[in-house]
């Protein structure tokens, strides 16, 4: 958690995280609102699904969180179309979604009081318990989606091949490894290709004379289109 607030110093906004304890003190900053993930919460009740001779609750919990997926997915290719607006996606998710929240939240509330606490049944629904009102703030923001997947998938290479790695050999080595992944996958997500991006930023990072222009160079402010025609392939 102390790398997490070290990290978001100065931060304002939406941060969206898994159940990690470490991160809930984060909620004490009035500037960030803490978004949780369903994809966690959901994974524990098909953990719970698939115990055999299973009370078949957990097969509800599911349906409820899938319902949430299916409008989000079906408003999502809405908005991307251009067929609405961001206001009107807003107003239109907060309007069908409350109720399945509140729905979610009964069901919680029903339920966890017959189930032995220990079972993983009775662990889904005490997570999804403490969980549930951080998940549903994916709705305040159209930017934010039901999960942290993306990110999830984003790190999997680095988290993956880090066993084989062993941590580059050292604390240090992990730090260098950490930080030219995170570089290589914000700029896939800002439209770069990521060694043409690489092999520019390595010509021009020398030349740079201060600050502001070597911050020209991060993924998120330099346009794509500025450098693919200087010869890379």
């Amino acid at each position: 958690g102390s790398f997490a607030e070290t990290l978001l110093e100065g931060f304002s906004g939406h941060l969206q995280t898994d159940g990690y304890s470490g991160y809930r003190h984060l909620e004490e900053r009035a500037c960030i609102a803490h978004v949780g993930c369903f994809a966690h919460i959901r994974r524990k009740f098909f953990e719970a699904a698939k115990v055999a001779g299973a009370s078949g609750l957990a097969d509800e919990a599911i349906r409820i969180i899938g319902r949430i997926y299916a409008f989000e997915d079906s408003m999502r290719k809405e908005l991307d179309a251009a067929r609405i607006d961001e206001a009107d996606f807003l107003a239109r998710r907060r309007a069908i979604l409350s109720p399945v929240f509140e729905e979610l939240r009964d069901w919680l509330a029903k339920h966890g009081p017959d189930v032995a606490p220990q079972s993983l049944l009775g662990k889904a629904i005490a997570y999804a318990s403490v969980e549930l009102p951080r998940a549903a703030r994916f709705a305040e923001h159209a930017l934010l989606t039901p999960d942290t997947n993306a990110v999830e998938n984003a790190i999997r290479p680095f988290v993956i091949g880090r066993k084989n790695w062993l941590f580059s050999g050292s604390p240090a080595g992990a730090h260098a490894s950490a930080g030219l992944y995170s570089l290589i996958e914000t700029a896939k997500a800002n439209g770069h290709e990521p060694f043409a991006y690489l092999c520019h930023l390595f010509d021009v990072l020398p030349t740079c004379a201060n600050d502001a222009e070597r911050e020209a160079l991060l993924p998120y402010r330099l346009d794509p289109s500025s450098y693919r025609n200087n010869g890379v392939k």
